[in-house]
């Protein structure tokens, strides 16, 4: 890389950097370009120019949203364990991941899907493939045997994408004061208790 190229990374760190916070502090409709800019210590058409206006700030800001939580990895994980208790527990984990390290961001998407259309349909799209990690959860959970027999997949799954969304860590932790980690602890013993035929422990 060179010493430009370095410097045009730092500067796009910068924005987006600004454009988080702000979005975080102030909403997305409230912050204007102008606000990021200034908070950047840029000038206003060096953030056009560099990241663009602010559906695409806040599309960058979600491709951060996977790599921080870790969840390729986690994914990859899941698919393999042999362990039905463990298969939750990595499911549990990968959204403790994501609403712990980038829960302002997904809040951020939230209020933009209420006033821009395009980040409606992200935020549609990132419903669903939370959805879509509570199926592929419940299709290993069936492939290990591990369903009560009067569980279906389409009730396996449900439940799974309800109890571990982002809101529901959101709520208990801000509305009700409760750590991440008695979070995680109350959502593996009762997804156990509603998914599996036979508990085991995670480890």
């Amino acid at each position: 890389m060179t010493r430009r190229e370095k410097q045009a990374s730092e500067t796009r760190t910068d924005i987006l950097n600004a454009a988080q916070k702000l979005f975080a502090e102030r909403g997305y409709a409230g912050t204007a370009i102008a606000d990021i800019a200034a908070e950047a210590g840029v000038a206003v058409p060096t953030v056009y120019a560099s990241v663009g206006a602010k559906p695409l700030l806040l599309r960058h800001l979600l491709d951060r949203v996977d790599q921080k939580a870790g969840v390729a990895e986690l994914a990859a994980q899941l698919v393999r364990e042999e362990n039905p208790a463990r298969v939750l527990a990595l499911q549990v984990d990968i959204t403790r991941q994501v609403a712990e390290r980038s829960g302002d961001i997904i809040q951020i998407l939230s209020s933009a899907a209420g006033v821009e259309p395009e980040m409606a349909e992200a935020y549609e799209a990132g419903l669903e493939r939370h959805r879509a990690g509570a199926r592929a959860t419940a299709k290993r959970l069936h492939a290990l045997g591990a369903l009560p027999p009067d569980r279906s997949m389409t009730e396996a799954t449900a439940i799974i994408a309800t109890l571990t969304s982002v809101p529901v860590y959101a709520s208990m932790t801000a509305t009700f004061g409760w750590s991440f980690d008695r979070c995680v602890e109350w959502l593996n013993e009762t997804l156990a208790a509603q998914l599996l035929a036979h508990p085991r422990r995670t480890r």
